[in-house]
């Protein structure tokens, strides 16, 4: 039974061409591209060839008579005249060899075209994006380098010794989790975490401050909470690019949403501030950042696109910074990583507590906090 003959596109077609040099494999003669043609060495109408060589271990018992281990470039007057009369055993052997040997290069520059048409593609889609809303240069690299290199863009430089890291990827991010920490800007080293039997432990990597966690330990002073909180961001940062993949879906590229959009983010990022935000009287009917600063519960001290910080009358102030932007939990829709930091340092305290958080778009629209890493992630 003869296989089906299947048509090439003209861009395999080309590869095919390119990589023979652009000449006929059975003459080494130039063929010009009008008058290529891809020959078929065993023929599609007489597979009792293909079975003959398969008898004797001279083809493979998954050869694919369409495949490129079977095509060669030639001119149609010379493939008309190799379907006039049968190729000798021993030259279909030959020349099969010879396509065999084209086949990995002819494949990888097909997998190179392929690539470079979906940048093409994703490019065109960002500028269309970019003609109509706010992204920016920075940002449309970054979305081609996580595409198509894995590399996500920091925000934050993780503090991590010897290291000054703007961008990784996982298996980047993997082993900067063995590096020793260098937080405070290079003024703390470790991290000690106590247990509710009294045990304690020392903490000098991501990797170790997470089995820590893992386990039960937390810290116990004002001072090792602020230091806890340190290697928190620098950890779960680090976490983030090694577990995240690229998101093909997104509500939060066009238009771009930021940080100062108050209008995009939950009113919890900043009513966790509130001393008792329990109290109805203080948080009921506030949807977003943007109803607090309405409701005078609090006024920006400072905004930009990628950190923010409140002022709280009652309460404590809290400061949002973004560190990345992926899929942060698997369901191929785009999270922000955000540190989220509570502080009474304006009014005199000492206290001062920050965790990570996913920013992800709810049913309402809204980004709301939800734990980092999540739960089917952990």
């Amino acid at each position: 039974m003869c296989a089906d003959r299947k048509k090439l596109s003209t861009e395999v077609r080309r590869v095919i061409w390119e990589v023979w040099d652009k000449k006929s494999a059975y003459t080494s003669e130039p063929v010009k591209w009008t008058q290529l043609h891809v020959d078929h060495i065993i023929p599609i109408a007489k597979p009792e060839l293909l079975a003959g060589l398969q008898a004797k271990g001279l083809a493979t018992a998954d050869f694919d008579i369409n495949g490129f281990e079977n095509l060669l470039p030639s001119t149609n007057f010379q493939n008309q005249g190799k379907s006039a009369k049968q190729m000798q055993e021993s030259a279909l052997v030959y020349y099969l060899e010879l396509a065999q040997q084209k086949k990995p290069k002819i494949l990888k520059r097909l997998a190179a075209q392929h690539k470079s048409n979906q940048e093409i593609k994703a490019y065109l889609d960002l500028k269309a994006a970019s003609e109509k809303n706010d992204v920016s240069l920075e940002e449309m690299v970054s979305v081609f380098a996580h595409q198509f290199d894995g590399t996500v863009t920091l925000r934050v430089t993780p503090e991590i010794e010897g290291e000054h890291v703007a961008s990784a990827n996982s298996s980047v991010a993997a082993a900067l989790m063995d590096k020793p920490f260098a937080l405070g800007r290079g003024t703390v080293s470790e991290v000690i975490l106590h247990s509710v039997n009294g045990d304690s432990t020392v903490c000098r990597t991501s990797n170790e401050y997470i089995r820590a966690k893992e386990s039960g330990y937390f810290p116990n002073t004002q001072t090792e909470i602020k230091i806890d909180s340190m290697a928190n961001e620098t950890t779960e940062a680090l976490r983030a690019i090694r577990d995240s993949s690229f998101a093909g879906e997104s509500a939060l590229r066009e238009p771009i949403v930021k940080l100062k959009h108050f209008d995009r983010w939950a009113a919890e990022w900043v009513t966790e501030g509130l001393m008792e935000p329990q109290d109805d009287k203080i948080t009921t009917g506030l949807r977003t950042i943007e109803d607090t600063l309405k409701a005078g519960i609090c006024e920006v001290e400072n905004s930009g696109d990628h950190e923010v910080r409140f002022k709280l009358y009652d309460g404590f102030d809290v400061m949002m910074r973004e560190s990345m932007r992926a899929d942060l939990d698997g369901d191929e829709w785009e999270e922000i990583l955000i540190f989220h930091y509570v502080s009474a340092a304006r009014a005199g305290g000492t206290f001062g507590q920050g965790q990570a958080y996913m920013a992800k778009v709810s049913d309402d629209g809204l980004l709301h906090m939800e734990s980092y890493p999540p739960t089917n992630m952990a």
